[in-house]
């Protein structure tokens, strides 16, 4: 069928191509989608673009996936660039490749170096990036990928990389995708809803386009009625209208009213109806050529089908002519390798039926076959096609299929695609690899699922356990082993195999066992965080550890961050000084191994108020994020996201609570019996919206246990749930035993400082209401006591606080506030310190000093608006009104308004900038660009984004 009996009715369709093709010429990168079914017509579309843009002068680079290609790492990005290096000689290429595009030779040139360092994720991708830029230096490019929903993992990932940058590039983007289907469905879908793609949908043609489609094919008149039924069997699909019609004529059946019935049975399944009428016809070498061009794929020289099919060039050839050349197959387009000549089917829907008519035992066996010749003829070049092949062969026990599927893992992971590492690795279990190979091919499997899916990492390193031979072997084993188990319930199994390996490790002198025997207690310490029965235990652990801990070497210092946390949990004050000798030893570089010590360690710091921390947290979002990590960054945005709450800055804490959020609930989806993550982040998202006046937002987010946690590596006793208690207005007497509760399982658990969790803060006030002020005194003292011990400015000034409101003496009352004014002054906690000047002012005014009160008050105000904390605000604005002062009025609309990082969003989106490349720049998601906004628009009176520009006082274009 040629293109342009395809494109009947597509004036909409091709308008829109053209738009694209036109402003690129102009300089204005941008990208469309179209997105339909199987048939409509895309394949025809994109061909019609690109032969325009061609005649324009645009430089064109096509791709189209495959069915069963997803497992080609980077696939349909090499068949867009590979071609493009190829006949750009010697010095073409290195300007293709210079500067920031160097490591693209990784992904579209070179193999990447065994001993050399991974490209990782974010290298990769902004490689490629540069890549394309450079090629377009000369002349614009437009890039044309037809089946995105069969395109590979890492080949989406540059797309999603890509589409935010085109403004302003002299590139653009025309892709096709199948309605309704998708390998990858979160990424591709994810993709799909870029708001840099213009989506367009062509339809299925209506009646007029199917007698003029039909018309062009019988080269003649036909009948109405015939016309009417061919639109009803194939409703208006165009290529199913033309393969009925083929097989109309093929048939030889008259195209008038009296044969009309006879294509109602033709048109649902015409094209597998084509295939299995023409393959019953062909000869044993074209059915063989046919199939060996389905299995190797678009694009496949025809000596390698000839190959596959065992039959020589001169046969293929005829083949071809037997398949149906051109219609059913055609040549490629562009340049072959070696002057070779490639084929393809014209079609995704042709080449996927005679696939869908090779045996599944012929498939399988051919899969296999076509690796063993593109190894042959590429060497490992082709390494991750040849693994794709090797994924769709049956397993055979062979030792070379499983090195080859290990070396196309490490390949995978030197470019940051863990999950096809991991594809590959579950492949090779199933070949499967010797007894000898089995331990390290298990280990190589959980290191690279750790991120993706930590219960599946436990699983593999539990299955690894036994296979060790020596007690050095195990240990390493049960350590990894124990800190994935911390996120998968029950622990039981993995401390108890910690324990076994700590007990059985034997001195050798090639390993330093000592630091190795540290490593395995910080893991035993890690995993034993993570429930009840495990923190019961640490106690009698502990002692002999911190002996350990003064040693050197990595496992000494994880042991350093785990000891510190734990004690921190009992408020002993040299725990800070503990996680700052682990923290800067250099010792623990971010990584997944390194993750729960020095997210544990970082926890301490924040909790003693050291500045460092929040510097060393920021590193560590942007590795989770240059990585990929949800797990290091769900993590990281829990800890940061408590660091900024204690700091004032409930806005960006609001913000980390909930980019840690999506992160946790995509990661512990993958891992089902894992709960640890999202219970913390809801709690902190919880406490941050309560601060700044959200009770019923918070509501939403605690859910019905209100955030409460016991087990875990850090417990949540209720605070925020007994804060937004109090903000409701429940019974005091309630709020007092729900407090008094929390406060029985903290102790439990030995855990004691003041810092870590507010129970006795919510319980002393809740009794006092409810008349019981020699107990709140005496929980007030207590807290008090343990802050000292602490030495933190924050649980400090509130436990003056509380014991001052308890105080009935006014002169001893006025004396606990300036103490804690004096305490939080110039500390990290403004927060605390806005709510100390605010009871100081306050108290002051009682006392008959309202001139006093007035400056203590103003500078309460400016504090709690900073920090976004609105409940506060009113109290201080009522405070300075019964101090006789008139508060300047409240900044609750204007650009006034904003809180910073409302500022700092609005000011990219009035630039032009989409909510994803916002969330690019600014580190956050596009869901908490989207809170924002609806927060920007609101306090602003508008209602789009094109009226940002005025509303906040900028020049518009």
């Amino acid at each position: 069928m040629s293109a342009q009996a395809r494109l009947f009715e597509r004036e909409r369709e091709s308008a829109a191509l053209s738009d694209v093709v036109e402003n690129l010429r102009r300089g204005n990168g941008s990208a469309l989608l179209l997105e339909g079914v199987a048939g409509i017509g895309k394949t025809a579309l994109l061909a019609e673009a690109g032969a325009a843009a061609r005649a324009d002068g645009v430089q064109v680079r096509t791709a189209r996936a495959g069915e069963w290609e997803t497992g080609f790492l980077f696939g349909v990005v090499r068949q867009l660039f590979e071609p493009l290096l190829a006949a750009a000689g010697a010095a073409g290429r290195a300007a293709l490749l210079a500067g920031p595009a160097a490591p693209a030779a990784a992904v579209v040139g070179r193999p990447p170096a065994d001993d050399g360092p991974p490209v990782g994720d974010y290298a990769a991708l902004n490689s490629l990036l540069w890549l394309a830029v450079h090629a377009a230096e000369q002349c614009p490019l437009l890039l044309v990928i037809d089946d995105l929903h069969w395109a590979d993992p890492p080949s989406l990932r540059y797309l999603a990389f890509l589409l935010p940058r085109l403004s302003g590039l002299d590139i653009a983007v025309l892709a096709a995708v199948r309605e309704g289907e998708a390998t990858d469905g979160p990424l591709l879908s994810h993709l799909i809803a870029d708001p840099a793609f213009t989506v367009v949908r062509p339809r299925l043609l209506g009646l007029p386009g199917t007698s003029a489609l039909l018309e062009q094919r019988f080269e003649g008149q036909l009948s109405p009625a015939f016309a009417e039924a061919c639109h009803r069997a194939t409703r208006g699909n165009p290529l199913l209208l033309g393969e009925l019609a083929r097989a109309v004529r093929e048939r030889g059946l008259p195209t008038d009213d009296a044969h009309a019935r006879y294509v109602e049975d033709l048109g649902p399944r015409a094209v597998a109806r084509l295939v299995d009428s023409r393959r019953a016809k062909l000869t044993r070498p074209a059915v063989l050529v046919a199939g060996a061009l389905a299995v190797l794929g678009d694009d496949t020289p025809l000596s390698d089908a000839a190959e596959l099919a065992d039959v020589d060039m001169h046969t293929a050839l005829s083949c071809l002519d037997e398949i149906g050349f051109p219609e059913v197959v055609r040549d490629s387009e562009g340049p072959g390798g070696g002057g070779a000549r490639r084929i393809r089917f014209t079609h995704p829907l042709i080449r996927s039926a005679v696939y869908a008519s090779i045996s599944t035992a012929g498939r399988a066996r051919m899969h296999r076959e076509a690796a063993r010749l593109l190894e042959a003829r590429t060497g490992e070049a082709d390494l991750a096609r040849i693994a794709g092949h090797l994924l769709h062969a049956v397993p055979a026990g062979d030792p070379h299929t499983v090195a080859l599927l290990r070396r196309a893992a490490a390949r995978a992971c030197a470019l940051g695609e863990p999950a096809e590492a991991a594809a590959c690795l579950r492949r090779c279990l199933e070949e499967p690899p010797s007894a000898a190979d089995r331990m390290a091919v298990l280990l190589e499997l959980a290191d690279v699922t750790l991120a993706l899916d930590v219960a599946a990492a436990a699983g593999y390193l539990q299955s690894a356990l036994p296979l060790a031979t020596t007690s050095v072997e195990r240990a390493r084993i049960a350590a990894l082993f124990g800190e994935a188990a911390a996120y998968v319930q029950p622990t039981s199994g993995a401390l108890a195999a910690l324990d076994r390996a700590a007990a059985e490790l034997e001195p050798d002198t090639a390993v330093d066992t000592g630091d190795l025997r540290a490593r395995i207690a910080a893991t035993t310490l890690f995993t034993g965080f993570a429930s009840r029965s495990g923190r019961v235990s640490l106690p009698e652990r502990l002692p002999p550890l911190r002996r350990m801990a003064e040693a050197d070497g990595p496992g000494a210092r994880q042991l350093d961050c785990a000891i510190a946390y734990q004690d921190a949990m009992t408020g002993r004050p040299d725990a800070a000084r503990r996680a700052r000798r682990a923290l800067s030893s250099g010792l623990l570089e971010p990584s997944e191994r390194t993750l729960t010590a020095r997210a544990l360690g970082l926890a301490v710091l924040v909790l003693a108020e050291d500045g460092a921390a929040m510097r060393q947290l920021d590193d560590l979002v942007a590795y989770a994020q240059r990585r990929g990590s949800l797990r290091i960054l769900a993590t990281a945005c829990a800890v940061r996201a408590r660091g900024r709450i204690l700091t004032g800055r409930l806005p960006e804490a609001e913000a980390d609570a909930r980019e840690g959020l999506e992160a946790a609930r995509i990661f512990e989806r993958s891992t089902p019996r894992t709960a640890l993550l999202d219970p913390v982040l809801r709690n902190v998202l919880g406490d941050a919206l309560l601060q700044q006046g959200l009770p019923e937002e918070a509501a939403d987010v605690l859910g019905p246990d209100g955030g409460e946690h016991f087990d875990g590596p850090v417990p949540l006793f209720g605070g925020p749930r007994l804060r937004l208690a109090l903000a409701r207005g429940a019974p005091a007497a309630k709020v007092a035993e729900d407090a008094l509760a929390a406060g029985r399982a903290a102790e439990a658990l030995g855990i004691l400082n003041p810092a870590v969790t507010e129970w006795r803060v919510h319980a002393a006030l809740a009794l006092r209401a409810a008349g019981r002020t020699e107990q709140a005194e005496e929980l007030a003292a207590a807290e008090l006591g343990l802050a000292r011990a602490w030495g933190a400015p924050a649980p400090i000034g509130r436990a003056l606080r509380l014991r001052a409101g308890l105080t009935p003496v006014r002169a001893r009352s006025l004396g606990l506030l300036l103490e804690a004014v004096d305490v939080l002054e110039g500390s990290s906690a403004r927060l605390e310190y806005a709510a100390a000047l605010a009871d100081l002012g306050t108290a002051l005014c009682a006392d008959g000093r309202a001139q006093e009160a007035r400056g203590r008050l103003r500078t309460a105000l400016d504090l709690a608006e900073q920090c976004g904390a609105a409940p506060l605000v009113s109290e201080v604005r009522a405070a300075l009104r019964a101090a006789g002062a008139r508060p300047r009025r409240a900044a609750l609309t204007g650009p006034e308004a904003l809180t910073p990082s409302e500022s700092r969003v609005a000011d990219l989106a009035a630039r032009g900038g989409t909510n994803r490349a916002i969330a690019h720049q600014l580190f956050i998601t596009p869901k908490t660009v989207e809170v924002h906004l609806s927060r920007i628009y609101r306090k602003l009176g508008i209602t789009a984004r094109t009226q940002l520009a005025a509303a906040l006082g900028r020049p518009t274009a």
